[in-house]
């Protein structure tokens, strides 16, 4: 019977714990409605069109895939650079070492 107050004791604590998680998002909903109207940056998502959003969504998009083509670029320009100095080095190596 030592267990069932345990378990009682611990359902009481998540209620609470429930409890306390529902206020502190309500707080944190305030707070964040506070701040965003102190700075005025509270702008509704109604003054962007639709046509206007899939343009920002291609717009992203075709960044997006540049970006990733040029770090591709870089990552290759700096594979062959690493390739060609270990070739130059070992070269040299070969051609001062003497027979």
């Amino acid at each position: 019977m030592g267990t069932l107050g345990c378990i009682n004791d611990m359902m009481r604590r998540d209620k609470e714990n429930r409890e306390l998680r529902k206020a502190g998002k309500k707080r944190m909903d305030e707070t964040r409605y506070n701040l965003l109207k102190l700075t005025g940056k509270h702008r509704p998502t109604s003054d962007v069109s639709l046509e206007q959003l899939e343009q920002i969504h291609a717009e992203t998009k075709a960044r997006k895939e540049w970006e990733q083509e040029y770090f591709f670029r870089g990552k290759l320009l700096f594979a062959i650079i690493i390739i060609a100095v270990l070739l130059a080095g070992g070269l040299i190596y070969l051609c001062v070492q003497p027979l």
